[in-house]
């Protein structure tokens, strides 16, 4: 029974350490090796840092929250929410937020959260994560 655990724990430290290095060295992404880009890509190791891949939605992305100018959504009874800690949202917060954010497009969630963040209001705790799932899955083509 010893010698099995001992197999089990070893198993399991070794698996460990190769999905450690597989993760650190990037070795299942598509399209990269852990050599770096090849010559043919054409793209310098900067640019795939800073891009997903998906040019046109990268670069609106880009230009939504590098937006100085407070562009509003049909959500100017938010501003009343400035200062609010994203934790101490009462039932009534939460309803407004969700009224908006339920009806944004998902195109509009990245410039959305710009200007919540412009405007310097957090976003609730409670949608926090769907936004970002939101956001992540345009940005990874999964719509």
């Amino acid at each position: 029974m010893a010698k099995f655990l001992i197999i089990i724990f070893s198993s399991l430290a070794v698996l460990g350490i190769f999905s450690w290095m597989a993760g650190k060295y990037r070795w299942f992404e598509r399209g990269s090796s852990p050599a770096g880009p090849s010559p043919e890509e054409g793209n310098s190791v900067q640019d795939q840092e800073h891009c997903c891949g998906r040019h046109l939605v990268c670069e609106r992305d880009r230009v939504a929250m590098s937006q100085t100018e407070i562009v509003y959504y049909n959500d100017e009874e938010l501003d009343a929410y400035r200062g609010v800690a994203a934790d101490a949202y009462d039932d009534k917060g939460l309803a407004e937020f969700s009224e908006v954010f339920y009806t944004l497009r998902p195109d509009d969630m990245t410039g959305w959260l710009n200007s919540l963040r412009l405007r310097q209001i957090e976003l609730p705790l409670a949608l926090r994560d769907e936004a970002l799932l939101i956001v992540s899955e345009r940005r990874n083509g999964i719509q």
